[in-house]
């Protein structure tokens, strides 16, 4: 059975997506198509990824076109029907970080809210039972204390309309009185990859590290070496803050879910060691060689404001403007209670965020033009779904039911129904009880094109004899060379 994921192209999702794939799952996600590429294409890039990563082909997710904001997931019956006769599980992590909104037919509500509504309704059509929601330690709202993992309606009041969309979104989710299973994770501020630096959205502390990447190289330097930045923080410096990196996170979603005892809990995800707004704007400080920073309670310089240069006034107007969004926590942030993920996932140590990793974090910013530099993927020479399905023959009956899965640039998971007179249907996904082929996409093209032969695919079957493997193999063959491939 396969589990479905929503939000595979944010940020956890591709760690969800990198992470499962790595350890066996099959997944289908759901997917829309953007202004530049199909559903596929998205998923490609981000497998592509990984691949570059971990120096090895991985295989496909079955990629299921769909818009969570829509009934349905404004999915097609078909695609629906494929739900219901192979998932059983859901991840949904589709949420979009948008803290204000006009009402709440827009955004963030209509995706966090009415998204997470969608979900349920299609659970409970397509008969998946078990759900796995991916929250935000945020919906405790305005808390003063520790927050516990089983705490959530406490009549509290909220910073923004994010945090509401979320709570009111895991109360739907708590009420879905269909499910079997229902485990929600509550990280709190996702930031980047604690080794690479890796992000794929610029928001929260992101925010101020591009904005000071972007403003501070072109102040002068003085005498000493240093930048003057006299930023104005509303602040005393102290004041903890939960800053979690997102391989982190996966990892212990990943532990979680592959174990049947850990369902149905609530799962906090903040760091062990806080670091603090003082420490984390000293060492920015240090990264970028400025000074001038003061915290609220700070004595203010004799006559500061006249000695400021107006490129220095503008630097601390740009800097108090894009700081607006995130002032409401800027006083204050919870401490949350990790007895669940202390227990079922506490040798999986938080990353601190430290000297080392900060800098990545604004090295990896650099390199990435701040979200606007152009992914690295290759657009593969064929995508066999299509090569297989231009394959089928309609006059063909009869056949063995096989599935294929073939790994890296292009690849499929499919079940096709084969016979001597070739693939006589196609239908996505593996299926249980029938022979797979897990082979790497360009062994499978080199065998079918006639420039290998098939003694490397016949070794690769499982689940069947080493006579099925032969018969199997030589009619696939003849079924996928009979033309030469079109490309994609």
């Amino acid at each position: 059975m396969y589990t479905l994921i929503t939000g595979a192209t944010g940020l956890v999702g591709r760690y969800l997506l990198r992470d499962l794939v790595l350890n066996g799952h099959q997944l289908a996600v759901v997917v829309r198509g953007s202004r530049r590429m199909d559903p596929e294409t998205r998923i490609e890039q981000i497998m592509q990824y990984w691949e570059r990563e971990h120096q090895r082909p991985l295989p496909r997710p079955v990629v299921i076109e769909g818009d969570i904001s829509q009934p349905g997931f404004g999915t097609s019956e078909a695609n629906r029907n494929w739900i219901r006769q192979n998932c059983n599980t859901i991840i949904h992590s589709a949420a979009i970080l948008e803290f204000f909104g006009k009402d709440r037919d827009g955004e963030p509500w209509r995706t966090n809210y009415h998204g997470t509504r969608h979900m349920l309704d299609l659970c409970r059509e397509t008969g998946i039972r078990d759900l796995h929601y991916v929250s935000t330690a945020y919906v405790c709202g305005l808390h003063d204390g520790v927050v516990q993992e089983d705490s959530l309606d406490r009549g509290q009041t909220f910073r923004n309309d994010y945090e509401e969309s979320k709570f009111e979104a895991e109360k739907l989710v708590r009420a879905a009185d269909f499910a079997e299973h229902i485990t929600v994770y509550r990280p709190a501020v996702i930031c980047g990859d604690s080794r690479t630096g890796y992000t794929n959205t610029y928001h929260g502390l992101f925010v101020y590290l591009r904005l000071m990447a972007m403003l501070i190289p072109s102040l002068p330097k003085g005498p000493d070496g240093k930048r003057v930045t006299p930023i104005r923080l509303q602040f005393t410096g102290r004041e903890p803050r939960n800053l979690i990196p997102v391989d982190w996170v996966s990892a212990v979603m990943t532990r979680v879910f592959e174990n049947p005892e850990a369902r149905d809990r609530t799962y906090h995800m903040a760091p062990d060691n806080p670091i603090t707004s003082r420490q984390l704007i000293d060492l920015c400080s240090e990264y970028f060689e400025t000074t001038g920073v003061m915290y609220e309670g700070d004595p203010l310089p004799d006559s500061w404001d006249e000695s400021l240069t107006e490129d220095q006034r503008m630097f601390d107007r740009l800097f108090q403007d894009n700081a607006d969004t995130y002032a409401a926590y800027e006083s204050t942030d919870p401490v949350f209670d990790m007895t669940n993920t202390k227990a079922f996932a506490g040798d999986i140590i938080c990353p601190d965020l430290d000297r080392t990793v900060l800098h990545r974090y604004i090295d990896y910013g650099n390199e990435d033009r701040w979200g606007k530099r152009r992914p690295q993927w290759t657009k593969p020479e064929i995508r066999l779904s299509d090569l297989l399905t231009s394959r089928v023959s309609g006059n063909a009956t009869g056949g063995e039911r096989v599935g294929i899965n073939l790994l890296g640039p292009g690849g499929v998971q499919a079940t096709l129904m084969l016979s001597e007179a070739g693939i006589v249907a196609i239908s996505s996904g593996l299926s249980e009880g029938v022979p797979v082929l897990s082979a790497a996409v360009d062994e499978f093209l080199a065998a079918v094109s006639g420039e290998g032969n098939g003694s490397r695919l016949r070794a690769l079957w499982e689940q069947c004899t080493e006579q099925q493997a032969e018969v199997l193999t030589d009619r696939l063959i003849a079924a996928c060379g009979k033309t030469q491939p079109t490309t994609a």
